[in-house]
């Protein structure tokens, strides 16, 4: 597992660090640093994170 600080809460305690897995005996969990709280799940997560990239951000327009 691997710590990261991701743009997300906890729904538990608040905390904003999470445990990635990284290895197959990891297990496909996504829990919180903090409390172990479950979050999500690891290839939800990188389904997200991989739409967000792609989606182009729109430049407000002047009026």
């Amino acid at each position: 597992m691997i710590s990261v600080s991701l743009d997300l809460t906890c729904s538990v305690c608040g905390f904003s660090q999470f445990l990635l897995p990284i290895h197959h005996q990891d297990g496909a969990n996504v829990c919180c640093a903090n409390c172990t709280a479950y979050k999500c799940k690891a290839l939800d997560l990188e389904r997200v994170l991989t739409s967000v990239q792609r989606t182009p951000h729109t430049q407000p327009q002047p009026f």
